[in-house]
């Protein structure tokens, strides 16, 4: 099956993720009031008197509730095996009313993660997620970010492509036996069509460095519920999580750079090595700098006039200053510099408020390149905030982060009350209460929570 027909469906404009952390993952609202629920069981227990697979084989359902109907339970078709397949979470996309589902499936010595789609009638092809096939995998978590973009044709005509990506995270179990690393992986589509890979990045790479201070380890539950949410844009998601490690907190941002930026950093490259080789460079440097400079300007129209203007002349000092003989090697640094520009104009153009050691732009090539395809998809990680482990219990722990990855709020249960820090400055608040009552239910208790740390 080609890999297209997953995600044909796909409309690509703004952002859709989980709403915020969640205890239980395994439930989806779609657009016209249904409910959707995974449910893992034995194939006999979920389906009685049912004969698609052995009656004792592990398997995942999901039961749809359409308002005014009787629940219908489907069969997940690529879980009919033997393998154990747990740890369900599922995201809904509205505007393809499309159903996402992730989950773990173990075999011997084995683990990893699938993602699939379901659009109401068919199921996509399943795509494994892998990284270490030795460790199991727990927490999984979707966000989805959409746009558009420009592209020239073959036959110089533009033509604008939508792009999708499924971020995903995920726990794995470390080598010493804890679950300690924090994984995310880009599921890129372009125009329905899967990448044909997904990049894995570890995201503990990003916790600060050194001990927090802390004299309060992080407990288990804590480190195993990583959130992830929407973001201060339509690009950027938020990833909040624990790590054993110098017991820090961490804040960190995921920002996926406009596909514009990456051409015209192509493009400029292309451009210089063209225009150098053919003057002579460096002979023709002062030439090449100002015919450079004039092209960016007049050809781009993705850009704000004062944006492309600045990057222009950024670029017309960098080529008059640049002392080597190398062509080659001066687009190379005309390129990271238009990104670097990009990056820093992403924050909109505000001083980075976190760790800028702990920043990183990554680059995400097409194996199989068209002439109208993309170029490079770049993602920009950023940790916005590290905080040692504040005092917490060891029930009911949530972790809530604001929507620029800046503050965070922890909350546990005890008894009949929800208890609280959040953070202030670069440590926490004194711990505080939400009394539960029949008027203050428990989610009713998280939900203010959410909002009390989104308003930071």
């Amino acid at each position: 099956m080609n890999a297209k027909v997953i995600f044909c469906s796909l409309a690509l404009s703004g952002l859709l993720v989980n709403p915020g952390p969640a205890l239980e993952r395994a439930a989806a609202l779609g657009a016209g009031g249904e409910i959707y629920l995974a449910r893992t069981g034995t194939y006999l227990a979920l389906f009685p008197g049912g004969h698609e697979t052995d009656p004792g084989n592990p398997v995942l359902a999901i039961d749809v509730t359409r308002p005014g109907s009787l629940t219908q339970r489907v069969l997940v078709p690529f879980t009919k095996g033997d393998e154990p397949e747990s740890s369900p979470a599922l995201i809904y996309e509205d505007d393809s009313d499309t159903l996402f589902l992730v989950w773990e499936r173990r075999q011997p010595f084995n683990s990893m993660l699938m993602l699939a789609s379901f659009d109401g009638q068919r199921w996509s092809k399943a795509i494994p997620i892998t990284s270490s096939p030795f460790s199991s995998k727990s927490s999984p978590q979707l966000a989805i970010t959409r746009d558009t973009f420009s592209v020239v044709a073959e036959d110089g005509s533009p033509v604008t492509r939508r792009r999708t990506i499924l971020h995903m995270i995920w726990e794995e179990e470390a080598a010493a036996g804890s679950s300690g690393e924090l994984l995310y992986t880009p599921v890129i589509l372009e125009e329905g069509s899967y990448l044909g890979w997904n990049p894995i990045y570890h995201l503990n790479d990003f916790v600060a460095d050194g001990d927090s201070g802390s004299s309060f380890a992080p407990p288990a539950a804590l480190i195993q519920a990583p959130t992830l949410q929407s973001g201060r844009d339509a690009r950027t998601i938020v990833v909040g999580f624990a790590s054993s490690a110098g017991r820090w907190l961490t804040g960190l941002e995921i920002d996926v750079l406009p596909e514009q930026l990456s051409h015209l950093a192509d493009g400029a490259r292309a451009e210089i090595i063209e225009i150098g080789r053919e003057g002579h460079y460096p002979a023709n440097r002062q030439a090449l700098a100002e015919k450079i400079r004039s092209n960016l300007v007049t050809h781009n129209t993705d850009f704000h006039t004062d944006v492309i203007r600045y990057m222009a002349d950024q670029i017309y000092n960098q080529i008059l200053s640049d002392h080597g003989n190398d062509i080659a090697a001066l687009a190379a640094k005309a390129r990271a510099e238009i990104i670097e520009i990009g990056v820093r104009l992403g924050g909109r153009g505000l001083r980075d408020r976190g760790d800028t050691t702990k920043a990183r732009t990554v680059e995400i090539d097409d194996p199989q390149p068209r002439p109208d395809s993309s170029a490079a998809h770049l993602i920009h990680f950023r940790a916005t905030s590290s905080r040692p482990t504040p005092q917490v219990g060891t029930t009911g722990l949530r972790l809530f982060v604001s929507q620029d990855g800046g503050d965070m709020l922890v909350a546990w249960t005890e008894k009949d009350k929800v208890l609280y820090v959040i953070s202030n400055g670069g440590g926490w608040s004194d711990q505080k209460e939400i009394k539960l009552s029949d008027s203050v239910s428990l989610d009713r208790a998280y939900e203010l929570l959410a909002q009390r740390v989104q308003n930071r």
